[in-house]
């Protein structure tokens, strides 16, 4: 079953993303789920099963293109559908705001799932800075 992340699912949420190695960032601010939760609203979804959270997808809709920051599933739930199903709802939502364009920066292990559902990679680069907090 699919529905809008609510605050309430931060503590599953990070449980869920602490499970998949290396997924979680140590470096995070301890507030950066709540804070990702609030500013996606709609486009926070998660995918539950009788027995807990085992996925999880997260958009923002900057306007001028949406930008998709998560997308995890737990490791029991790989090759039943719950990536592709969420990957497909956030983009509806996404589409249902206007959005034409979404990008996303992902693991080069999952490059071939979103290729394989009509992604591609644009002629840009990825900078990355760390900053000083």
């Amino acid at each position: 079953m699919l529905r809008t992340a609510t605050a309430a699912d931060s503590d599953d949420i990070r449980q869920l993303m602490k499970s998949v190695a290396g997924f979680w960032d140590d470096e995070w601010r301890s507030d950066a789920l709540a804070l990702a939760l609030a500013a996606a609203g709609e486009l926070a979804i998660v995918s539950q099963n009788a027995e807990a959270i085992d996925g999880f997808v997260c958009a923002h809709n900057l306007g001028f293109r949406a930008y998709l920051s998560e997308l995890v599933v737990a490791p029991s739930a790989r090759g039943k559908g719950v990536g592709t199903e969420l990957l497909r709802e956030v983009e509806r939502r996404l589409g249902e705001r206007g959005c034409a364009v979404a990008i996303a920066d992902v693991w080069k292990d999952a490059e071939q799932f979103y290729r394989s559902r009509g992604w591609s990679s644009p002629s840009v680069v990825l900078l990355r800075k760390r900053l000083a907090g």
